[in-house]
């Protein structure tokens, strides 16, 4: 089946190989450290900007060995992290993100505004619609070059009323923040009202259609990856905090979803369980599916699971190292990265996932490039 390039909120790196990868420098470093962008392809060109390296928009030929990123027209609104973006027909969608309508201003927001980059032009055009729930986080991809479907998001009025509680109303006061962040995240998944409905946007008719709910409880910051119609979400959020271990699988046939399961990826090496991780990175490399990174909180199920809502309440955030694949139907531990990263902009190419930039353990963002693949035995990353 034809691979479709979509851009996945995901996890990026730097050097590795599961297997060493005996090739001279192949891709260009990032002009700038960035996390929590976006990106998309369009034919053998790659574009990709946002999160922390601000309004800035660049594009690399991945046809040409050694061509440098080109910077492009910046993004014409406020800077914003973990926007998505999609290419279709051409051109170049960017939905919500989060950030500050100004610099001066002290909590965030969600922003449900679209924009299309037109790299013919090298021209923004804001277009003129809203999301109509909310798709901040969500899954976004398109299979058909028509249509792109939403799977998930964070709803807007609990994100935005938790950050101008948490920076506005408490202030600097320390004791006022821990507890306005106690009542956000001491509640049940199913309390932060995520969007459970799969919308769709067709940008030739602006309109949005509403193609049914998720059976299971909708997740943000899952893993992405499509192959022909098949759209599959590899774990991501079920509430702040805590991760599903499940795998997502549905078929998206115009306005028809046919869901089923996709198994669960295994435990870590040393681990009695799977977390589940959100801001991993995915993408098929000859028709193996490839998982690696992202981020959770381990010992937060334990404590879900003992009726504590607040399940990441004391615990440290971990950065994973971990590379799943999955072939015929099966899910294997297929190695690890040099280190634990996540929140970065994957690409599908070809031949794999082109990895571009992400945040590295305890926040700090990167700027390295690396093609992942699988080379009919084991997994490598080409720098």
């Amino acid at each position: 089946m034809k691979k479709l390039s979509c851009a996945l909120l995901l996890g990026a790196a730097f050097a590795f190989s599961a297997q060493a990868a005996d090739t001279a420098p192949r891709w260009p470093d990032f002009p700038a450290p960035i996390k929590n962008g976006a990106g998309a392809r369009i034919g053998a060109t790659v574009y990709a900007g946002l999160g922390s390296a601000g309004k800035a928009w660049y594009a690399l030929d991945t046809g040409k060995p050694g061509a440098p990123w080109v910077a492009l027209a910046p993004f014409p609104d406020a800077a914003r992290d973990a926007a998505s973006a999609v290419a279709i027909n051409g051109l170049v969608y960017i939905f919500g993100g989060s950030g500050k309508n100004a610099p001066e201003d002290k909590a965030l927001t969600v922003f449900d505004t679209a924009y299309v980059y037109d790299p013919a032009a090298n021209s923004w055009r804001q277009l003129p619609t809203r999301a109509p729930l909310g798709i901040f986080t969500a899954s976004v991809v398109s299979v058909d070059q028509r249509n792109i479907v939403f799977f998930g998001g964070v709803n807007k009025a609990i994100f935005d009323g938790y950050f101008q509680d948490y920076a506005v109303g408490a202030a600097d006061n320390k004791e006022r923040q821990a507890v306005v962040a106690g009542h956000y995240f001491d509640q049940r998944p199913q309390d932060y009202l995520w969007t459970a409905q799969v919308m769709s946007y067709n940008p030739q008719t602006n309109q949005w259609r509403n193609l049914g709910t998720d059976p299971q409880l909708p997740t943000v910051g899952a893993g992405v990856a499509v192959h022909g119609q098949l759209v599959t979400m590899v774990n991501g959020e079920i509430k702040p905090g805590l991760r599903s271990p499940n795998v997502k699988e549905v078929s998206v046939d115009g306005d028809k979803l046919t869901w089923k399961q996709g198994g669960k990826l295994p435990a870590p090496p040393g681990a009695a369980r799977q977390e589940g991780v959100a801001g991993s990175f995915a993408g098929y490399s000859n028709n193996v599916l490839l998982v690696a990174g992202g981020a959770n909180f381990p010992g937060a199920w334990q404590q879900f699971d003992a009726g504590q809502n607040y399940a990441h309440k004391g615990l440290k955030k971990t950065w994973r190292d971990d590379i799943y694949a999955r072939r015929d139907g099966k899910w294997w531990h297929a190695g690890k990265l040099p280190a634990g990263m996540g929140y970065g902009t994957g690409i599908q190419l070809d031949d794999g996932v082109l990895l571009i930039g992400g945040e590295l353990d305890g926040g700090a963002a990167s700027k390295d490039v690396f093609l992942l693949q699988w080379d009919g035995k084991a997994v490598r990353l080409v720098h």
